[in-house]
């Protein structure tokens, strides 16, 4: 963490429920932002990949909670040395050290999306993932096909959805994507540019 009157990095935690689009616009956001762009389930799947997720004996894909351990030290990773970033994860009301393992290295903002569809968009999503429909890794999750899987993981989305925090210290701006981004990408921008990049360290 900077040293009181440094200037602290940024973490823009892209927030919302699993579909309702954080993925397409936290990556179009740090792009605009010229930032890195970290998501919970990438790294997961790099984790993955190195064990041979693309290979014909996969095995089975990390578990979640190693997948978490490893996104943090990453964000803290980057953070400790001063980048900012833009990254994705559901923060959960029963894993408060996750959130606050965030906030003690950086500065945080929010951005929460939302949309009327979000279950059925995720579903769109694993059905066309070219890695999911793979057979090996099918048999390795333990299902006969990809509409098993998507039920399986319907089921799990909706429990963390649940469980999802939606309160925060931090300003968050909401935004809407059923029809585009409601604000605008260009005020989302001017969201966290205000109240994100260059402020001072507590």
């Amino acid at each position: 963490m900077a040293a009181p009157g440094e200037r602290s990095p940024t973490v823009v935690l892209m927030l919302g429920e699993p579909g309702s689009g954080k993925t397409e616009l936290g990556t179009r956001l740090a792009r605009t932002l010229r930032v890195p762009f970290l998501a919970r389930d990438d790294v997961r799947t790099g984790l993955y990949f190195t064990t041979g997720a693309w290979t014909e004996d996969p095995g089975p894909p990390p578990p979640r909670d190693e997948a978490t351990a490893t996104f943090l030290t990453l964000v803290e990773a980057l953070a400790g040395l001063g980048v900012s970033c833009v990254v994705e994860y559901v923060i959960r009301d029963d894993r408060p050290e996750d959130l606050e393992r965030i906030t003690r290295v950086a500065h945080c903002v929010g951005v929460r999306t939302w949309c009327d569809d979000a279950p059925a968009r995720q579903a769109t999503r694993e059905r066309a993932d070219p890695l999911l429909r793979r057979p090996p890794v099918l048999a390795a999750l333990g299902c006969e096909g990809i509409d098993e899987h998507v039920a399986q993981s319907t089921a799990h989305m909706a429990a963390v959805t649940s469980q999802m925090r939606t309160s925060f210290d931090f300003p968050v701006l909401v935004v809407g994507t059923d029809d585009g981004y409601d604000p605008s990408l260009p005020e989302i921008v001017e969201f966290i540019a205000r109240r994100g990049g260059g402020q001072p360290s507590r």
